[in-house]
Protein backbone atom coordinates (compact mmCIF):
# COMPACT_ATOMS: atom_id res chain seq x y z
CA UNK A 1 0.00 0.00 0.00
CA UNK A 2 2.81 2.41 0.91
CA UNK A 3 4.50 1.79 -2.43
CA UNK A 4 1.27 2.37 -4.30
CA UNK A 5 0.67 5.65 -2.45
CA UNK A 6 4.23 6.79 -3.15
CA UNK A 7 3.89 5.96 -6.85
CA UNK A 8 0.64 7.87 -7.03
CA UNK A 9 2.22 10.87 -5.33
CA UNK A 10 5.12 10.88 -7.78
CA UNK A 11 2.77 10.51 -10.72
CA UNK A 12 0.72 13.52 -9.64
CA UNK A 13 3.70 15.64 -8.58
CA UNK A 14 3.95 19.04 -10.24
CA UNK A 15 6.53 18.99 -13.06
CA UNK A 16 8.37 21.94 -11.50
CA UNK A 17 8.97 19.91 -8.34
CA UNK A 18 10.50 17.08 -10.35
CA UNK A 19 12.64 19.56 -12.25
CA UNK A 20 13.88 21.10 -8.99
CA UNK A 21 14.76 17.70 -7.53
CA UNK A 22 16.66 16.76 -10.68
CA UNK A 23 18.68 20.00 -10.53
CA UNK A 24 19.47 19.46 -6.85
CA UNK A 25 20.51 15.83 -7.35
CA UNK A 26 22.46 16.63 -10.51
CA UNK A 27 24.35 19.36 -8.67
CA UNK A 28 25.55 16.79 -6.15
CA UNK A 29 26.52 14.23 -8.80
CA UNK A 30 28.27 16.74 -11.07
CA UNK A 31 30.15 18.12 -8.05
CA UNK A 32 31.34 14.64 -7.11
CA UNK A 33 32.17 13.24 -10.54
CA UNK A 34 32.22 16.05 -13.09
CA UNK A 35 30.12 16.18 -16.24
CA UNK A 36 31.90 13.40 -18.12
CA UNK A 37 31.69 10.74 -15.40
CA UNK A 38 28.24 11.64 -14.08
CA UNK A 39 25.40 9.36 -15.19
CA UNK A 40 21.74 10.13 -15.75
CA UNK A 41 20.80 6.95 -13.91
CA UNK A 42 22.67 8.05 -10.75
CA UNK A 43 21.10 11.50 -10.90
CA UNK A 44 17.60 10.14 -11.34
CA UNK A 45 18.07 7.61 -8.54
CA UNK A 46 19.03 10.39 -6.14
CA UNK A 47 16.18 12.58 -7.36
CA UNK A 48 13.64 9.78 -7.16
CA UNK A 49 12.70 10.45 -10.76
CA UNK A 50 12.31 8.44 -13.95
CA UNK A 51 15.17 8.61 -16.46
CA UNK A 52 12.70 9.95 -19.02
CA UNK A 53 12.19 13.02 -16.82
CA UNK A 54 15.63 14.32 -17.82
CA UNK A 55 14.69 14.20 -21.50
CA UNK A 56 11.35 15.84 -20.75
CA UNK A 57 12.74 18.75 -18.73
CA UNK A 58 16.25 19.24 -20.14
CA UNK A 59 16.47 17.24 -23.41
CA UNK A 60 19.72 15.52 -22.38
CA UNK A 61 22.55 15.44 -19.83
CA UNK A 62 24.16 18.53 -21.36
CA UNK A 63 20.92 20.47 -20.95
CA UNK A 64 20.63 19.37 -17.34
CA UNK A 65 24.25 20.35 -16.69
CA UNK A 66 23.69 23.84 -18.10
CA UNK A 67 20.57 24.22 -15.93
CA UNK A 68 22.61 23.23 -12.86
CA UNK A 69 25.32 25.78 -13.69
CA UNK A 70 22.75 28.52 -14.21
CA UNK A 71 20.99 27.64 -10.97
CA UNK A 72 24.19 27.53 -8.94
CA UNK A 73 25.41 30.86 -10.30
CA UNK A 74 22.16 32.77 -10.05
CA UNK A 75 21.22 31.37 -6.65
CA UNK A 76 18.11 33.55 -6.51
CA UNK A 77 20.23 36.63 -5.76
CA UNK A 78 20.44 39.93 -7.66
CA UNK A 79 23.26 40.18 -10.17
CA UNK A 80 26.37 42.01 -8.86
CA UNK A 81 26.15 44.41 -11.82
CA UNK A 82 22.57 45.34 -10.86
CA UNK A 83 23.59 45.98 -7.25
CA UNK A 84 26.52 48.12 -8.36
CA UNK A 85 24.22 50.16 -10.63
CA UNK A 86 22.51 51.58 -7.52
CA UNK A 87 25.68 53.39 -6.41
CA UNK A 88 26.09 57.15 -6.55
CA UNK A 89 29.84 57.04 -7.22
CA UNK A 90 32.21 54.71 -9.05
CA UNK A 91 34.06 54.00 -5.80
CA UNK A 92 30.83 52.89 -4.16
CA UNK A 93 29.90 50.86 -7.24
CA UNK A 94 33.17 48.96 -7.06
CA UNK A 95 32.70 48.25 -3.36
CA UNK A 96 29.13 47.08 -3.89
CA UNK A 97 30.16 44.80 -6.73
CA UNK A 98 32.98 43.25 -4.72
CA UNK A 99 30.65 42.63 -1.76
CA UNK A 100 27.99 41.11 -4.03
CA UNK A 101 30.53 38.78 -5.64
CA UNK A 102 31.80 37.70 -2.22
CA UNK A 103 28.27 36.93 -1.03
CA UNK A 104 27.46 35.05 -4.23
CA UNK A 105 30.48 32.78 -3.87
CA UNK A 106 30.15 32.20 -0.14
CA UNK A 107 26.51 32.80 0.74
CA UNK A 108 24.37 29.78 1.69
CA UNK A 109 21.71 30.53 -0.91
CA UNK A 110 24.10 29.72 -3.73
CA UNK A 111 25.32 26.36 -2.47
CA UNK A 112 28.96 27.52 -2.68
CA UNK A 113 30.65 24.18 -1.94
CA UNK A 114 28.69 22.35 -4.63
CA UNK A 115 29.16 25.13 -7.18
CA UNK A 116 32.88 25.38 -6.47
CA UNK A 117 33.43 21.66 -6.99
CA UNK A 118 31.46 21.71 -10.25
CA UNK A 119 33.56 24.61 -11.54
CA UNK A 120 36.78 22.83 -10.57
CA UNK A 121 35.74 19.97 -12.86
CA UNK A 122 34.66 22.46 -15.53
CA UNK A 123 38.01 24.27 -15.51
CA UNK A 124 39.88 20.97 -15.75
CA UNK A 125 37.66 19.58 -18.52
CA UNK A 126 35.66 22.41 -20.15
CA UNK A 127 32.33 21.44 -21.66
CA UNK A 128 30.12 23.08 -24.27
CA UNK A 129 28.26 24.76 -21.39
CA UNK A 130 31.15 27.05 -20.43
CA UNK A 131 30.77 29.56 -23.31
CA UNK A 132 27.05 29.84 -22.55
CA UNK A 133 27.65 30.48 -18.85
CA UNK A 134 30.28 33.09 -19.70
CA UNK A 135 27.96 34.75 -22.21
CA UNK A 136 24.89 34.78 -19.96
CA UNK A 137 26.30 35.38 -16.48
CA UNK A 138 30.03 35.83 -16.07
CA UNK A 139 30.54 38.02 -19.15
CA UNK A 140 27.96 40.73 -18.32
CA UNK A 141 29.24 41.06 -14.76
CA UNK A 142 32.83 41.17 -15.99
CA UNK A 143 31.91 43.87 -18.49
CA UNK A 144 30.18 45.91 -15.77
CA UNK A 145 33.27 45.65 -13.57
CA UNK A 146 35.51 46.81 -16.43
CA UNK A 147 33.27 49.81 -17.10
CA UNK A 148 33.48 50.86 -13.45
CA UNK A 149 37.25 50.47 -13.52
CA UNK A 150 37.55 52.31 -16.80
CA UNK A 151 35.98 55.39 -15.23
CA UNK A 152 38.17 55.13 -12.14
CA UNK A 153 41.33 54.69 -14.24
CA UNK A 154 40.44 57.06 -17.05
CA UNK A 155 41.06 54.21 -19.51
CA UNK A 156 38.87 52.39 -22.01
CA UNK A 157 37.04 49.26 -20.78
CA UNK A 158 39.10 47.15 -23.19
CA UNK A 159 42.43 48.75 -22.26
CA UNK A 160 44.99 46.26 -20.96
CA UNK A 161 45.35 48.12 -17.65
CA UNK A 162 41.59 48.04 -17.11
CA UNK A 163 41.48 44.32 -17.83
CA UNK A 164 44.46 43.63 -15.56
CA UNK A 165 42.79 45.48 -12.70
CA UNK A 166 39.54 43.58 -13.26
CA UNK A 167 41.31 40.23 -13.08
CA UNK A 168 43.34 41.30 -10.05
CA UNK A 169 40.13 42.12 -8.18
CA UNK A 170 38.43 38.91 -9.28
CA UNK A 171 41.53 36.99 -8.22
CA UNK A 172 41.33 38.40 -4.71
CA UNK A 173 37.70 37.38 -4.39
CA UNK A 174 38.06 33.91 -5.91
CA UNK A 175 41.12 33.19 -3.76
CA UNK A 176 38.95 32.73 -0.68
CA UNK A 177 37.02 29.97 -2.45
CA UNK A 178 39.72 28.24 -4.49
CA UNK A 179 42.25 28.26 -1.66
CA UNK A 180 39.68 27.59 1.06
CA UNK A 181 41.18 24.33 2.37
CA UNK A 182 44.67 25.83 2.48
CA UNK A 183 43.46 29.05 4.12
CA UNK A 184 41.73 26.95 6.80
CA UNK A 185 45.12 25.47 7.69
CA UNK A 186 46.98 28.78 7.57
CA UNK A 187 44.24 30.74 9.37
CA UNK A 188 42.28 28.27 11.55
CA UNK A 189 40.29 31.01 13.22
CA UNK A 190 38.85 32.37 9.99
CA UNK A 191 35.12 31.71 9.76
CA UNK A 192 33.20 32.93 6.74
CA UNK A 193 30.36 34.56 8.65
CA UNK A 194 28.35 37.34 6.99
CA UNK A 195 30.26 39.87 9.08
CA UNK A 196 33.62 38.41 8.03
CA UNK A 197 32.58 38.38 4.36
CA UNK A 198 31.71 42.07 4.60
CA UNK A 199 35.05 42.81 6.27
CA UNK A 200 37.00 40.93 3.59
CA UNK A 201 35.03 42.66 0.84
CA UNK A 202 35.76 46.05 2.44
CA UNK A 203 39.47 45.21 2.59
CA UNK A 204 39.55 44.15 -1.06
CA UNK A 205 37.77 47.40 -1.93
CA UNK A 206 40.25 49.52 0.06
CA UNK A 207 43.24 47.62 -1.31
CA UNK A 208 42.01 47.84 -4.90
CA UNK A 209 41.02 51.50 -4.82
CA UNK A 210 44.43 52.47 -3.47
CA UNK A 211 46.11 50.46 -6.22
CA UNK A 212 43.85 52.02 -8.86
CA UNK A 213 44.64 55.51 -7.59
CA UNK A 214 48.38 54.79 -7.75
CA UNK A 215 48.14 53.25 -11.21
CA UNK A 216 46.17 56.20 -12.53
CA UNK A 217 48.75 58.64 -11.21
CA UNK A 218 51.81 56.71 -12.43
CA UNK A 219 50.34 56.05 -15.86
CA UNK A 220 48.82 59.49 -16.44
CA UNK A 221 51.67 60.46 -18.81
CA UNK A 222 50.80 57.69 -21.28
Amino acid sequence: MATTQHSAAVATEHPDATRARLIDAAGQVFAEHGFQAATIRDICTRAGANVAAVNYHFRDKAGLYLAVLRHSMYGGQPEPRDIAARADTDEEALRLMIAAMMRRMHGPATGPACHFRIMVHEMAQPTEALPKVVEEIIGPNHAALRHILSRLLGRAPDDDLTRLCAHSIIGQIVHYVHAGPMIALLWPGLKMTPERLDAIAAHIGDFSLQAIKHLKETNSHE
